[in-house]
């Protein structure tokens, strides 16, 4: 294998495999670190790196302060950074590009089928209630936002319920794109495009009735607009998972402002939280080592 001159690599509170360590090792100097408490530290012990390896604690705020490094991460969104000044200071970020595809469609796939057929009420149900009718999948309209490789997957689960599957790519236009949709699922990622691309007129102008389903971070929609067109009576009903607050924590304000309204399902975190995206992601991560010691480096994000 022919390995070029980066020798360093550390890594920032992952837990590697012994065949992850022996597979960095064979490429050159491995550190372990635990994770990092502060950007400072982040950078402090990173000092001489070739390689980062980070768990993501801290990674966001310390990208600006590094130079001359190769860093990727086990799983896909981190959010914004100016990728083309980092690379002025010769640091390429990579990630795990649709390691944990199947654990958010699952996610996605529950909450769609939970709006529109309202199951969760009546699983293990211990009153009466009465006979009522809800909507069937099929023929329902649905406009992905975001043809990546989530939403490509969405997109073919629900075409296989029998929905009408259209995505919005860019240079569409959103409006015409989403007049007529009776379901929006935001698979956006974080760049410059898409902040707050989803705001309250575009919640406002949308179909009576439509449902909207999110697991990107609220960066790319306006959850204030949100809230508004469902109280006014023209979004029937939402499924959120609370990117980026911490898996599991009920607590913080997002959370408590989206779950006051009970048209909004809502969960803290989880959509990606499956041992199978675990697992995917950490060996996608050191894939990303390899090919870059190599010379063909993969999975490097262009954001700005």
């Amino acid at each position: 294998m022919l390995v070029f001159n980066l020798k360093k690599i550390v890594v920032l509170g992952v837990s590697l495999t012994d065949d992850h360590k022996k597979r960095l090792s064979s490429l050159g100097e491995l550190i372990a670190f635990p994770s990092p408490t502060s950007s400072k530290e982040f950078v402090s012990k990173s000092i001489g790196a070739d390689v980062i390896y980070s768990n993501g604690d801290y990674l966001l705020d310390s990208l600006p302060l590094l130079k001359n490094v190769f860093v990727t991460y086990p799983f896909v969104e981190i959010g914004l950074f100016n990728s083309e000044e980092l690379k002025k200071k010769g640091v390429f970020v990579a990630n795990a590009r649709g390691g944990n595809k199947d654990s958010v469609t699952e996610w996605t796939m529950y909450m769609i089928l939970s709006l529109f057929r309202k199951f969760y009420p009546m699983v293990r149900a211990k009153e009466s209630f009465p006979f009522e009718l809800q909507q069937s999948l099929n023929g329902k309209k649905v406009l992905v936002v975001g043809h990546g490789v989530i939403g490509s997957k969405v997109g073919e689960l629900c075409e296989a319920f029998g929905m009408v599957v259209s995505y919005l790519d860019k240079g569409n236009d959103l409006v015409v794109s989403s007049k007529d949709a009776d379901l929006i699922v935001n698979s956006l990622n974080c760049n410059s495009t898409s902040k707050n691309l989803l705001d309250e007129k575009f919640f406002m102008g949308l179909k009576k009735g439509a449902y909207f389903v999110t697991f990107s971070r609220p960066f790319t929609y306006a959850i204030d607009g949100l809230i508004k067109a469902i109280n006014t009576g023209i979004i029937a009903g939402a499924g959120i998972d609370c990117d980026p607050e911490e898996f599991g924590d009920t607590t913080n304000a997002f959370y408590q402002k989206v779950i006051s309204n009970p048209k909004i399902l809502v969960t803290p975190h989880i959509a990606f939280s499956t041992q199978q995206a675990s697992v995917n992601g950490k060996e996608m991560a050191v894939k990303n080592i390899e090919a870059f010691l190599v010379g063909k480096p993969q999975n490097i994000l262009e954001k700005k």
